[in-house]
């Protein structure tokens, strides 16, 4: 496994912030369900001039990204298309660049007087540049609707490059991409078990094995091993326990273990084929597949294998169920009547199913933000397989990735 750093800004810098009081955030954010705001670029205050990476444009493609904002990106202060806008405030800015470090100053102001609001500042090596403009921008998401901001989460997924499949890693907006895995066997379901850990499935062995990996060192080893297939590996969000398929009795059906892979226990036990676990947010619920009613179908059980129940009959095949964070919806691909698979939703319980993707190609392996809020998912077509993000639905769908090699992502949590 080739290890890799990734922009981690706690040691790297720090903030401080300056408050004015006549402007009321949490009153002007209550008007709006995506809140007007405004980015302008940011000015250097030496002569060393940033020619990519431009704090501004970060933030605003960040802003932009989430959904949650309209956002008017101008390199200047443009009062007459500020309240065309209707914006009511705007973020501007400084940097200073300086032997490969960085100082960044940002600042959040009201639209009508250009006053401050609140100002941060940011200090670091400048490779971190673009992680720290993303933490800023994880700042407004959390002064103005009180929720953790998204833009330091990431995905993995499987590269393809002909036959060879590695675990790689990314920024969540197709930046800093980077392989985990190097080798020309098949690595494929790679899954976050923490902010530092990736278990995946790996024929490095020659057999289908569980193997678990440092994201940061990039040492690996063997985790789950048999004569059979360990494949579709999940990890509870509650206590680690990691829910994955296994046919070393012959069959493939679902068992979990404990992080430590002590523990074991089969939970499925059917004539079918059992795949793809999905744990609730709860820890509670296990959606999986199962081709026991003759096609692969989307079933939900207990965590401890009891009260198995289908959940989808609205398609010739489903698989890959993810459950929302709130838990209140699943996400699945399904192939239905145009002969192709999209991104379909259900409850839990398989009320109100819904397709929610349109795009040529098949839209496949959805994966949710750690919000709740965007939905990711691989669109093949061409032949090229890219990642595209929208919200639950459908709308605002953007494509993250043009490199065509994408595959199974996970999106990480906060």
């Amino acid at each position: 496994m080739k290890p890799t750093f990734l922009p981690i800004l706690l040691a790297a810098g720090y903030s401080t912030f300056i408050f004015a009081e006549q402007f009321d955030l949490e009153v002007y954010a209550s008007k709006f369900d995506s809140i007007p705001i405004g980015v302008i670029d940011f000015t250097p205050k030496n002569k060393n001039i940033l020619n990519k990476d431009l704090p501004g444009e970060v933030i605003a493609a960040d802003l932009d990204f989430c959904g949650r904002f309209i956002v008017v990106k101008k390199p200047s202060f443009d009062s007459a298309t500020f309240v065309d806008s209707g914006i009511g405030i705007y973020i501007d800015g400084e940097y200073t660049v300086s032997d490969k470090k960085v100082v960044i100053e940002c600042f959040l102001r009201d639209a009508a007087n250009r006053e401050l609001i609140i100002g941060k500042k940011y200090k670091g090596e400048l490779k971190f540049l673009r992680s720290m403009a993303h933490r800023y921008s994880n700042e407004i998401v959390e002064m103005l609707f009180g929720d953790r901001g998204i833009f330091e989460s990431r995905f993995l997924f499987v590269r393809t490059e002909g036959k060879k499949k590695n675990i790689a890693i990314m920024d969540f907006d197709g930046f800093n991409q980077a392989n985990l895995t190097n080798n020309t066997i098949i690595n494929i379901f790679p899954v976050f078990s923490d902010k530092s850990t990736v278990i995946w499935t790996s024929y490095q062995k020659g057999n289908p094995d569980l193997f678990r990996g440092s994201i940061y060192s990039g040492a690996s080893k063997l985790f789950i091993y048999s004569k059979g297939i360990e494949s579709s590996p999940d990890v509870s969000p509650i206590d680690g326990t990691i829910a994955y398929a296994s046919s070393k009795k012959g069959n493939l059906d679902i068992y979990t273990c404990n992080p430590d892979a002590s523990n074991t226990r089969q939970l499925t036990m059917h004539y079918g084929v059992d795949t793809s676990p999905s744990w609730s947010p709860n820890g509670y619920q296990i959606a999986f597949t199962s081709d026991r009613s003759g096609s692969p179908q989307m079933y939900v059980m207990d965590a401890d294998g009891a009260n198995q129940r289908r959940v989808t009959f609205n398609s010739k095949y489903t698989d890959s169920p993810a459950w929302s964070p709130k838990g209140d919806r699943i996400a699945y691909m399904s192939m239905a009547e145009r002969g192709k698979f999209d991104i379909w939703m259900t409850g839990p319980d398989g009320s109100d199913p819904a397709q929610i993707t349109s795009l040529n190609g098949n839209n496949e392996y959805p994966t949710w933000s750690p919000d709740g809020a965007l939905i990711a998912f691989v669109n093949s077509y061409g032949g090229r397989n890219d990642l595209y993000v929208m919200k639950p639905n459908g709308s605002r769908v953007r494509r993250i990735t043009s490199t065509g090699d994408v595959k199974m992502p996970d999106w990480s949590d906060f």
